[in-house]
């Protein structure tokens, strides 16, 4: 055991998470649940590091004192493992989904797995099963240990799952390449679970966390900060990434709030705000695989999708008035949506960016123009009757 590798180790790795914790205050990303639930693992592999390297050097000192710290600290780091494991899995759900409702339901079981294995935590501190400390104070880790990192196995795995269900339902996800932070992680515990003696889980952590941060950062740039969706700037890169794809076929929609300005006019704009928040969540829900969205500007969308059947894209649109009906007829709002939306293909030997934009926008406003005399037809009608 090398005491001055494992305090370099350790320390590196809680420096580097220090300043990503650091970077993150500065910028103000403490926002949104998943933004808790990173902070939450940030905050978790500095103490792991820290209380890892002091457990390493009290290993084996006499004493009743250093004997419980010994005791505690390990039992710490193995309570530290269970709650990065379930912290992620939260974590990942979040970001794909934006839905606290889920993680409750969906995450049940894990969740109460990883309550009873704390609790048998504190019983071990009396009993011995997980990890033992010796009257030499020498720490022994006992075989069933080894289910603690089964349990970090599975919640990596549940989380590959969720993603890879979630790209099934919504197309790929551009900026969450979650094996950044899976490889290192699950690299460096199963050096430390095969070489004992040694300290890299917490370097695999921070590591990982690193990746995914840096990979967050550059989502900011292309990601709307309200809606979530991504933004014109992005849109730019996606039609450049068009235009140079032979091989596919792309139909663009464009999507318009119908009325939008009454809304802020007789609400205000937070209730607006609100009401582009629920337009990109039925965007979200309609979208179908190889579907990407977009808020354009204001109350106006653009969704690309990669198909070669005009069907599919049609199929969308009903797909998105569907989610439109469902979120009207629920009256949790004290409004409710329409949309006026324009459809046109990409075609690669004609258009240009420029063209294919002023294709779907004339479409759009084709159909807003009916949206809008028919709305009118009905407050007309409905006023005639009061």
């Amino acid at each position: 055991m090398n005491i001055q590798a494992i305090t370099v180790s350790n320390g590196l790795a809680s420096a580097l998470l220090v300043i990503l914790l650091f970077s993150r205050y500065v910028t103000r990303q403490n926002r949104r649940l998943e933004d808790h639930l990173f902070s939450a693992m940030i905050i978790l592999g500095i103490l792991g590091g820290c209380v890892e390297t002091r457990s390493f050097i009290i290993d084996g000192r006499p004493g009743v004192a250093a004997h419980f710290a010994n005791i505690l600290e390990n039992s710490y780091l193995y309570a530290s493992t269970l709650a990065i494991s379930t912290l992620w899995v939260l974590y990942v759900d979040m970001r794909l989904y934006r839905s606290r409702v889920r993680l409750l339901s969906k995450y049940r079981i894990l969740l109460i797995a990883s309550a009873v294995m704390t609790v048998l935590l504190v019983i071990n501190i009396f009993a011995g099963f997980f990890f033992t400390v010796d009257a030499n104070n020498i720490y022994r880790r006992m075989p069933i240990s080894y289910i603690f990192y089964l349990y970090l196995f599975i919640a990596m795995c549940v989380s590959v799952a969720t993603l890879r269900k979630y790209c099934a339902e919504y197309g790929s996800v551009t900026f969450f390449p979650i094996w950044m932070f899976l490889i290192p992680v699950l690299t460096c515990c199963i050096l430390q679970v095969i070489f004992f003696g040694i300290a890299l889980a917490w370097a695999g952590v921070a590591l990982g966390l690193t990746a995914i941060y840096i990979n967050i950062q550059s989502q900011q740039a292309f990601v709307d900060t309200l809606t979530g969706l991504y933004n014109r700037q992005f849109i730019e890169h996606q039609m450049v990434v068009m235009r140079s794809d032979k091989r596919n076929t792309y139909y663009g929609i464009m999507l318009d709030i119908d009325y939008f300005k009454e809304i802020n006019d007789r609400f205000g704009h937070s209730v607006g705000d609100d009401a582009l928040c629920q337009a990109a969540n039925i965007f979200r829900r309609a979208a179908m695989r190889d579907a990407q969205v977009f808020r354009f500007a204001g109350d106006e969308f653009i969704i690309i999708m990669k198909t070669d059947d005009e069907s599919t894209a049609m199929h969308m649109i009903d797909r998105i008035r569907g989610e439109m009906m469902r979120f009207n007829e629920s009256g949790e709002h004290p409004y409710t949506l329409s949309f006026s939306m324009g459809i046109a293909r990409f075609d690669m030997e004609v258009d240009t960016i420029d063209t294919f934009m002023h294709k779907i926008d004339v479409s759009m406003y084709e159909d807003k123009k009916r949206n809008h005399e028919r709305i009118d037809r009905e407050r007309a009608k409905a006023a005639s009757t009061t």
